[in-house]
């Protein structure tokens, strides 16, 4: 039997224990090498487009040490998550998340180690608690593992992305069966990395600090403000996204580039016009994807750096319009040394 305490919240990662989230997070791209022997890529796990019958559903797939789901599910139907036998494990809505102690899906998908500590056959008779005070609830399902995934060798040799099949898992949305589902992906390793670069935040200079996000897929920005007038970021659209003030931070749902970005868990986009703020920190610094700093085009000369991109952010500090300017370069990448 599986003795586990459920938790009332989610811990909050604080200090070292947050930076080597962050640190193992940046490292994502090198994280997913198959179980099949030395290749010249990865293999990754890619989450397709969600059926309509997940509207009002969020899924993202966070890619660190191993694929990880992340749900929110704010509607009033409850999301239920089904094991590869088709027992329920996870129920998520209805303002939590209720996790079946006695599956051992749930087990195996909470840690990292857990697979190899917990047979899949190590059930016992449903044991439904909450482990989570909100509908959003975040885990390592195996079904998306890309360990024992072999890449053909005809793959490795052309050195070029390929589909290597597919992965889905099971789900009910309220009364509706229906799945979350995607491919696997084999990607070759790159000749180098696009890396975003802050070249001149304007009128934030005396009253913020402004960082590019770079490591993963997508490039962001971080800023932290300590200005006494009210600072709001605009979106890709030049309508309002983000403002800082002495409460912490809002976003506006209205806003079509919050749209794109918005993590799992943040406030729901809503269609409309003007500005609807909603609070996603209480204090004034937050870091968000941002597509305008990142680069997903090829280069013709990979073993060359080289600026691939030059982008402006526009900001409002009180009445004084002003702009974040930034550059992305491309940086070549020597080839990982390999035994023979």
């Amino acid at each position: 039997m599986i003795a586990v305490t459920p938790r009332t919240t989610r811990p909050r990662l604080r200090g070292r224990g947050l930076a080597l989230v962050l640190a193992l997070a940046l490292s994502a791209p090198n994280a997913f090498a198959h179980g099949g022997g030395d290749s010249d890529g990865s293999v990754r796990a890619v989450l397709g487009p969600l059926p309509p019958a997940l509207d009002g559903v969020r899924v993202q797939l966070r890619r660190t040490l191993a694929p990880q789901l992340l749900v929110a599910n704010e509607g009033e139907r409850t999301l239920t998550v089904l094991d590869s036998d088709g027992r329920a494990f996870l129920r998520i809505g209805d303002g939590e998340t209720r996790a079946d102690l006695g599956a051992a899906a749930f087990h195996r998908s909470n840690t990292l180690m857990a697979p190899g500590a917990i047979p899949a056959d190590a059930s016992t008779k449903a044991r439904w608690q909450t482990v989570e005070p909100e509908p959003h609830w975040g885990w390592f399902d195996l079904r998306l593992r890309t360990d024992g995934l072999d890449v053909p060798h005809a793959v490795t040799d052309g050195g070029e992305r390929a589909r290597l099949g597919g992965w889905s898992i099971p789900v009910r949305h309220g009364d509706t069966t229906t799945e979350i589902s995607g491919h696997f992906e084999f990607v070759p390793d790159p000749g180098g990395i696009p890396e975003a670069r802050i070249a001149d935040t304007g009128a934030l200079s005396d009253v913020a600090l402004v960082r590019a996000m770079n490591g993963s897929a997508r490039a962001g920005l971080f800023l932290s403000y300590r200005g006494e007038r009210p600072l709001t970021v605009r979106g890709a659209l030049d309508e309002p996204l983000l403002r800082f003030d002495a409460d912490g931070v809002a976003v506006n749902r209205h806003s079509p580039t919050w749209q794109d970005i918005a993590p799992a868990g943040a406030p729901d986009y809503a269609a409309g016009d003007g500005v609807d703020w909603a609070r996603i920190s209480g204090q004034p610094s937050y870091g968000w994807i941002d597509p305008r700093a990142g680069f997903t085009g090829s280069v013709t000369e990979a073993d060359e750096a080289t600026v691939v991109k030059r982008w402006t952010i526009p900001i409002r500090v009180g009445e004084t319009e002003s702009a974040i300017e930034g550059v992305t370069e491309w940086k070549p990448v020597a080839p990982v040394a390999r035994a023979h």
